[in-house]
């Protein structure tokens, strides 16, 4: 357990360290791309020892290279250091993509699956300028295949099928990433605008605090010390015979610190007003 929980800190240090602090919706894609890469790693490598078992068996050696070097990318990605969050998800994503392509060359067309979970996770984790980005590489690899599969270039172990189901296949692989690509960027929209008002709700409540801490430190230090001279100037009137010239240095001076406390009042019932209006 030990070793799990350093594992999952230096994956997240690594990609989180220079992200932005605030809990918005970069935040959150940013986290769960980390998290994706945390869970990715194990899973992949167990994954990959069948994987390359049976391409052993079949002699698929080039398969074996691209799973091989995928893993490795991924755990690159994962703990080198210094390298901006940006590039790590193109890396990622480029190194799904490619190993998608490989799997639906060698596998057949069962493994399309991987493209749509290649578009599906690509959506998730990066903003692309073009949103449909994702199902627009589906569409070129789809090309490629068919292309390969009509000038038999496709290994024949895995090129028995018609081709209305080659179409049909990579008709519903195309359809289904438009609408991902369709769909998830409007959810993420709506999120967004959740996350700038829990930040910008979260923004008042600390302004208000200070606020409030600014006031309860006039009210127990600045107010204190015109009171007290008002306090003690008035003891003394009451209790002590003085001059006509003693008697107009004390009301020279309450007038000085009523003046003074007028002021400060009114500088927290501008305080106070602020605090109402946010």
């Amino acid at each position: 357990m030990k070793i799990w929980r350093n594992y999952k800190s230096i994956v997240r240090n690594n990609l989180l360290l220079y992200s932005n602090t605030n809990k918005d919706l970069q935040y959150w894609r940013n986290d769960m791309f980390a998290n994706t890469l945390i869970y990715i790693i194990p899973l992949s490598i167990i994954a990959l020892i069948p994987s390359v078992l049976w391409a052993l068996e079949l002699k698929l050696y080039l398969l074996i290279t691209v799973d091989i070097t995928a893993v490795s990318l991924t755990t690159f990605i994962s703990l080198k250091k210094g390298i901006d969050i940006k590039k790590r998800k193109l890396l990622f994503v480029s190194t799904l993509y490619i190993l998608s392509f490989f799997l639906v060359y060698y596998t057949g067309l069962n493994s399309t699956l991987y493209l749509l979970a290649t578009c599906f996770l690509s959506t998730f984790i990066y903003s692309f300028k073009n949103q449909y980005t994702p199902a627009i590489l589906n569409i070129y690899i789809s090309i490629i295949y068919t292309i390969f599969y009509y000038t038999h270039l496709i290994p024949l172990l895995f090129a028995h099928f018609q081709t209305s189901v080659l179409i049909a296949v990579f008709a519903n692989l195309i359809f289904l990433s438009f609408l991902i690509c369709s769909l998830v960027p409007k959810l993420f929209n709506g999120l967004d605008e959740n996350f700038k008002k829990n930040i910008e709700h979260n923004n008042k409540i600390e302004k208000r605090n200070e606020l409030l801490k600014e006031i309860t430190w006039i009210q127990s230090h600045v107010v204190r010390a015109p009171l007290s001279r008002l306090m003690a100037i008035t003891a003394i009137l009451k209790d002590n015979d003085v001059t006509e010239d003693e008697r107009t240095f004390f009301i020279d001076n309450i007038i000085i610190s009523s003046t003074e406390l007028d002021t400060i009042i009114k500088e927290i019932v501008t305080k106070s007003e602020s605090i109402r209006s946010t």
